[in-house]
């Protein structure tokens, strides 16, 4: 993973310094002075066409990344299927916590460790607990059975942070380079060039260079909190 993603930095942080010297490259050109403002700014963007394939490529691997790594995070270890007196038991213990005053329900972390095991197994509502004591007690047991491969995760999460940031820095010396005036020129230009790594991987330019919030690319969510 960490191999993949400094791939991906040292390819863009090279489109980031070079976009604007490439494209000059096109001033170089035999017919460069028979152009026109136009046929200048088309050799140009010609000079920097495989950047744009391949900063779209770093986003379309990213995104595959964090695919990954989301559907491989550790779940929360629960009872074996015919462990039966364990599960009983486990409902007894439910049925314990939703029997006292709130307030020792708010403070379910500080129970007896099979209870709160117990409390973490099933949805916060089958004992009355409030979510985020819930997902305490979930974090704390997978930080106890997974923590060092939630910590890996972590370490992979940050770096594919510093990536993205680069992806998009590299976005816009692209834009810079290519005399980019507004999001329409770019689709115009940019589209044609990436439309067969799209088709292949199944998505489209609009879904693709839309910004996504931090909340929509933490792919460990909740989990942050066990893998400190």
């Amino acid at each position: 993973m960490q191999k993949q993603v400094g791939d991906i930095m040292r390819l863009q942080l090279g489109i980031k310094a070079g976009a604007k010297e490439k494209a000059a490259g096109a001033e170089k050109l035999p017919r460069w002075e028979h152009l026109n403002d136009m046929g200048r700014k088309a050799a140009k963007r010609d000079e920097i066409a495989d950047f744009v394939k391949s900063n779209a490529q770093a986003r379309l691997s990213l995104r595959k990344l964090r695919a990954d790594i989301k559907s491989s995070l550790p779940k929360m270890p629960g009872r074996e299927k015919d462990d039966i007196a364990g599960a009983l038991q486990d409902q007894e213990y439910r049925a314990y916590v939703r029997g006292l005053p709130q307030e020792q329900r708010d403070r379910a972390q500080r129970l007896h460790p099979d209870i709160a095991a117990a409390v973490a197994r099933a949805p916060a509502e089958l004992s009355g607990v409030p979510e985020s004591v819930h997902t305490e007690l979930v974090n704390d047991m997978l930080r106890k059975t997974h923590g060092a491969e939630l910590a890996k995760v972590a370490a992979d999460v940050a770096a594919m942070e510093m990536a993205d940031e680069l992806i998009r820095a590299a976005d816009q010396e692209i834009r810079a380079a290519a005399e980019v005036q507004h999001g329409t020129d770019f689709r115009v230009w940019a589209k044609p060039l990436v439309d067969e790594l799209l088709t292949e991987a199944g998505t489209d330019f609009d879904e693709l260079y839309r910004r996504q919030e931090p909340e929509a690319r933490n792919v460990l969510g909740s989990l942050a909190f066990a893998a400190e």
